[in-house]
């Protein structure tokens, strides 16, 4: 087990660099840049008040509001739930590929070939993730200390280390039971399944416990997530829960012990996968046709999933617009901190709830980038059959692209009906809206498939990844520690307008498809002309 351990670590290296990065890195950041945008006592009574004046209609994807005039208050408020979503899904993505992606790829063959029981190769696998990720939950534990001690300026700024301890242990724990989720389910359904499914219920899940008081839908689901779980948990705004960690922990480890005995008692053979959906070509013949049909059935996963949170955004939408709109006062304090939303109109508000889906349109096309990465491993067995090095880059990429548009049209699908069934007139507008997610996504496609063409194909995912989580990272962060316009502008969301209003920016819509196409082509160009064994 030790020589699996070992390799794990080694091969989890650059996840655990960006981990650190993501995690201690940012709060660190954000707990600097909140004292710098904050530092009287004056500006931090005024975000306080706006802040507890929202209600939960404007605050259900961020928490409650608790200690916000403190920066470590703020930061829980404004970006607790984020890093969660960053250690998560990270787990996810980890512990999906540990032992289904490797059953995929062929490696796991090769693998368990070590004389070493099944059981104990998976125990290997999952202990040295468990490492990294407790490493990075600890660096995000003391960038958060050291962040309230350097950055205090006013009483009740400084972050003890209990404080700080909560903050690793609560991350830990959440990362833990969604990956364990995650983990179990790709022994029986493949990685990609599970990887989608997994992400749809950690967004979901905080859906429902941010916006139970609202919906007695949401408030009977609520309490079957860890976000429920650990609603009281909020550490750097001073509250501790740590009873209730114990049960996203627990669910963590029955779910890592349920995957384990799966993949200990099945054949390898038919742990990798759902069985094989069958489509035709739709008249692209060959390579295209070809990496079509391999990606559709993980383009009909994550777009079904977007779908799903489209509708149930859609449709509450509308409830939630409507009480800004009876409430003048609610309404001018919320455009003091989204200037860009016009949250009493069904449209407006669903505008400011769909930009979380952005992130999850560029993680699925980090998931289906890494598929053709990985389809297209070893090269020179590829290129055996009659195609040239660049034709193959441009006709897997034009099958890629087409797996995103049929993504993108179930997402498309899933507002327009949850539109519809919040009574609105306008249906068109909402759904053609959506369409700047497959943009957003086909662009992070592109950005990938160049990096696989120009250096090598393993690192296409990983660049798309990177580019996902920097432009969701900019865009979340800029505007609410008011950093200069330029560093608002790098992030690609920033200009796609606001479609789901009809505001269209064609600029940003023509952006999105140079790099998508263009990035095709320069990757035909660099697969033309670099050594395929680098």
């Amino acid at each position: 087990m030790t020589v699996v351990l070992g390799r794990t670590l080694r091969d989890a290296r650059r996840g655990l660099v960006t981990l650190l990065i993501l995690l201690a890195g940012l709060v660190f950041a954000v707990l600097g840049g909140v004292a710098s945008a904050y530092p009287t006592t004056e500006a931090r009574t005024e975000i306080s008040r706006l802040a507890e004046s929202l209600g939960p209609a404007a605050t259900g994807m961020t928490g409650p509001p608790v200690a916000v005039g403190t920066i470590g208050g703020y930061v829980q408020w404004k970006y607790g739930t984020v890093l969660v979503i960053i250690a998560a899904v990270w787990a996810i993505l980890a512990l999906t590929g540990t032992l289904a992606g490797e059953a995929r790829r062929g490696s796991l063959d090769l693998l368990a070939a070590v004389p070493v029981s099944r059981r104990r190769l998976a125990l290997g696998k999952i202990i040295g993730l468990l490492v990294v990720l407790t490493v990075a939950c600890a660096a995000a534990t003391g960038g958060a200390w050291l962040g309230g001690q350097a950055f205090a300026r006013l009483p009740g700024d400084s972050i003890g280390p209990a404080e700080a301890a909560g903050l690793g242990a609560w991350l830990w724990v959440m990362a833990v039971a969604f990956g364990g989720l995650a983990f179990a389910l790709a022994q029986w359904i493949g990685r990609a399944p599970a990887a989608w499914l997994t992400g749809v219920l950690l967004v979901g899940g905080l859906i429902a416990a941010g916006y139970r008081s609202l919906s007695p839908a949401l408030d009977a689901v609520a309490p079957l997530s860890p976000w429920g779980w650990t609603a009281a948990h909020l550490p750097l705004a001073g509250r501790l829960d740590w009873a209730s960690l114990w049960w996203p922990l627990l669910a963590g480890a029955v779910l890592l012990a349920l995957g384990t005995e799966a993949f200990a008692r099945r054949d390898l053979g038919a742990v990798t996968r759902l069985p094989r959906l069958r489509v035709p070509a739709f008249g692209l013949g060959g390579v295209a046709g070809r990496t079509f049909a391999e990606r559709l059935p993980t383009a009909l996963g994550w777009g079904s999933g977007l779908g799903v949170l489209g509708f149930v955004l859609a449709t509450v939408s509308g409830n939630l617009a409507s009480q800004f709109a009876a409430s003048p006062a609610l309404r001018d304090t919320f455009t003091t901190i989204f200037p860009d939303f016009d949250v009493s109109t069904p449209g407006g508000f669903l505008q400011l709830l769909v930009q979380l889906l952005f992130v999850l349109a560029g993680f699925a096309a980090v998931g289906l980038v890494s598929g053709w990465a990985a389809d297209s491993r070893p090269m020179e067995l590829v290129l055996a059959a009659p195609v040239s090095r660049s034709g193959y880059v441009l006709r897997s990429g034009l099958g890629l692209l087409g797996a995103l548009t049929v993504l993108t049209g179930l997402a498309a699908a899933g507002v327009g009906l949850g539109a519809l069934a919040a009574g609105g007139t306008d249906v068109l507008r909402p759904a053609t809206g959506t369409l700047v997610l497959g943009l957003f996504a086909a662009a992070c496609a592109g950005i990938g498939v160049a990096a696989g063409g120009l250096t090598r194909t393993s690192a296409a995912g990983t660049v798309a990844g990177v580019v996902v989580v920097f432009t969701y990272l900019i865009d979340l962060v800029a505007p609410a520690l008011k950093m200069p316009a330029w560093v608002h502008d790098l992030a690609l969301t920033a200009h796609l307008g606001r479609p789901m209003v009809g505001d269209w920016d064609l600029a940003g819509v023509a952006v999105c498809v140079v790099l998508a196409v263009g990035g095709v082509l320069a990757g035909a160009a660099g697969m033309a002309r670099r050594d395929l064994t680098v």
